[in-house]
């Protein structure tokens, strides 16, 4: 067992959020400067020293550095370019990206299961609005699969739920100010496609595995939603086809690099 698996092995839940907020603006400019000196040191420098995120004190300037190269810089020591940064620095419009950053930000297992098994389980049942309680008694739930959380005070726990709905409401997915109601939106094409080759990966998944991936479920889509989106960007980036009983899914490229590359076109 790791320090960050709990006895079962499961990765334990961090309540990072109750510090962070969601910085979008701020995470395409630094990834865009890591990308274009493709060095932490001079990234640390720019946003330090250089302060090209225009903002007034130090503390803040690290703070902000701190939080996103936590969320989507993988390694300090050498240059990593990921499918983020490459989407980020591809010319696209701020739309797509303000969504690949949620999918990405999303990725932290606490807010993973959140929304994947409270808010989803919630917004397909009908629910008109979500409230910091809520999501306060579900952390409390997990406290049994999850010792970690019974060493996170109660201010912790209060804070980490507020921040939850927060980030939710600045990636557009509730909106309202006490009580979040579930906001109308509209997810691109293009990260339809990109979540397709994050979830298919190296591997080949079958259809039932990939219309079924939780990682839908961060969109708040059922599984006929994802069809219905799946089919929608074929064939430009997937070759899906449904006849009857019978449903085949292919990607059209190798790998999610080219795919985030043919967005330009």
């Amino acid at each position: 067992m790791t320090a960050d698996t709990t006895e079962g092995g499961e990765e334990k839940f961090d309540s990072w959020i109750a510090h962070n907020t969601t910085y979008i603006d701020e995470t395409k400019q630094i990834l865009s400067e890591y990308v274009e000196h493709q060095s932490f040191e001079k990234l640390k420098e720019r946003v330090r020293e250089d302060n090209i995120l225009n903002k007034q004190t130090s503390k803040y300037r690290r703070d902000v550095l701190r939080e996103v190269a936590r969320l989507y810089i993988p390694s300090k020591g050498e240059f990593v370019e990921t499918p983020l940064m490459r989407a980020v620095t591809s010319g696209v419009d701020d739309s797509i990206i303000d969504w690949l950053i949620y999918y990405e930000f999303s990725q932290n297992h606490l807010l993973y299961t959140l929304t994947t098994e409270l808010l989803y389980p919630e917004y397909t049942a009908g629910t008109m609005y979500i409230e910091a309680g809520d999501i306060q008694a579900f952390i409390r739930q997990l406290e049994d699969d999850h010792p970690e959380i019974s060493e996170w005070s109660q201010s912790t726990i209060e804070e980490t739920s507020t921040k939850y709905l927060s980030s939710l409401k600045n990636f557009g997915l509730l909106k309202g100010v006490q009580r979040k109601e579930f906001a109308v939106f509209y997810v691109p094409d293009e990260v339809i496609a990109y979540v397709f080759y994050q979830i298919i990966g190296d591997e080949q998944s079958t259809v039932e595995e990939i219309v079924e991936h939780p990682d839908w479920r961060l969109f708040l889509f059922d599984t006929s939603e994802v069809r219905r989106r799946l089919e929608g960007i074929s064939p430009r980036y997937i070759r899906y086809e449904r006849r009857g009983s019978t449903e085949r899914i292919e990607p059209e490229f190798d790998n999610i690099r080219e795919v985030i590359d043919e967005f330009q076109y």
